[in-house]
């Protein structure tokens, strides 16, 4: 039988942090020395992190915008003629989430210092300065969510295979082919879920105490970037209701003091209850959710089994392997967001997800694949096969699969 008591003695020994430091380094470079670059939906969001810094509000106004003309309300984008902004009342917003500029201020105060802006000196927008500042903070957070990865998996799995699930999931998966390319929403999203999902694993597998004013809080922020942080914040909501109910009354008027925030902050800028971005749901159908599910899953070019097969690997061991998993709740809340996120984004109309290379749509789950990894690869070691051609054979198709991610 496989012995995981040694996991919570060494967690944090010298070893540890040091193949953290070698981790994030090795992950960091690749990020940074990869060329190719798509801003996307993530350009100006810089230079309200700088409007922040320098006039202390989110809006815009006092930037130059030449080719800013107003147009008929688009259906999933801005009123106005550059779709990353929105004109509110004679006033110019970001129209994506407002949680990225805002955790990303003190990274482009640091940027500002060493003379990169996100705008000219008369007003208008720099593309290239701003592409160097979300580039470079999007390569420090994704590879510091691979050192959280890491962290994670040493919760209950030896050294070797904590680093294979580490590098598979930041250099396997969307992490790489989105998230780090530019400052996408889906960076700080899955960054600060990576603390979620390592909260939850030091829960159910260490009994940790687990800070309900944390949890809420990080999954507010998630809200805050990204409004598919709705779903994982609904099942955990669920998961501290029935099974951390002593925690449950700190976790909600934690998570509603940060909802009442962000309801004051959209009043006092827009005049409504929630941003505009925020109100996409009343777009979702429902008509041809079957197609894009399985687009989302198997299209050659957005499908998540054919650029992540080792997703197949994983469910193979959790299926093999499934008497050992030594958490099945954590499974049960993994798999449901699972579900419920594959449902969401496509009844959207766009679940192709744009102008992107991959499954795009969900890179905000990729923590979760992560999880049932390190729950799947457990299982398989608890059950004592390590000396058995069928580990080995399925140790090395799992391999290679990895690499083909």
């Amino acid at each position: 039988m496989f012995d995981c008591a040694f996991c919570a003695s060494s967690w944090l020994h010298g070893r540890d942090l040091a193949v953290c430091v070698l981790l994030f380094a090795f992950t960091y470079s690749i990020f940074v020395l990869s060329p190719v670059q798509q801003p996307a939906d993530s350009l100006y969001s810089m230079m309200v992190s700088q409007s922040i810094i320098e006039r202390g509000t989110v809006a815009l106004d006092h930037y130059k915008f030449p080719n800013l003309t107003p147009v008929q309300s688009k259906k999933f984008h801005s009123n106005s003629s550059i779709y990353h902004l929105d004109l509110i009342d004679g006033h110019v917003y970001y129209y994506y989430g407002p949680g990225s500029s805002i955790l990303s201020v003190p990274y482009v105060a640091i940027m500002n210092a060493f003379g990169v802006y996100a705008s000219n000196e008369d007003g208008t927008h720099n593309p290239a300065g701003e592409m160097r500042i979300q580039t470079g903070l999007a390569a420090l957070l994704m590879a510091g969510l691979a050192v959280v990865f890491f962290f994670t998996s040493r919760v209950v799995l030896p050294l070797t295979w904590s680093v294979a699930i580490a590098l598979g999931g930041t250099l396997g998966t969307q992490v790489f082919s989105t998230a780090t390319r530019a400052l996408w929403a889906h960076t700080w999203m899955i960054f600060l879920l990576g603390f979620v999902v390592l909260l939850l694993v030091g829960q159910e597998l260490k009994g940790r105490r687990l800070s309900p004013v944390v949890l809420a809080s990080l999954l507010s922020w998630m809200f805050f970037v990204r409004p598919t942080a709705v779903v994982p914040i609904i099942v955990i909501s669920v998961y501290i209701g029935v099974f951390q109910r002593d925690l449950f009354v700190r976790y909600a008027a934690t998570g509603a003091a940060w909802l009442l925030l962000f309801v004051i902050y959209s009043w006092h800028n827009f005049g409504q209850l929630l941003p505009n971005y925020y109100r996409l749901g009343a777009q979702l159908r429902t008509h041809s959710i079957w197609v894009a599910m399985l687009g989302n899953l198997v299209s050659p070019s957005r499908g998540v089994l054919i650029f992540v097969p080792s997703l197949i690997f994983v469910g193979y061991l959790l299926v093999r392997y499934w008497k050992y998993v030594q958490s099945r709740r954590l499974v049960g809340v993994s798999l449901t967001v699972l579900v419920l996120h594959l449902i969401l984004v496509s009844s959207f109309p766009i679940w192709w997800a744009g102008f992107s290379f991959g499954p795009r749509f969900l890179t905000d789950v990729v923590p979760w694949f992560v999880l049932l990894a390190i729950m799947g690869v457990q299982a398989m070691l608890i059950a004592g096969e390590h000396r058995t051609p069928v580990y080995k054979t399925q140790v090395v198709l799992g391999m290679g699969l990895l690499a083909a991610s």
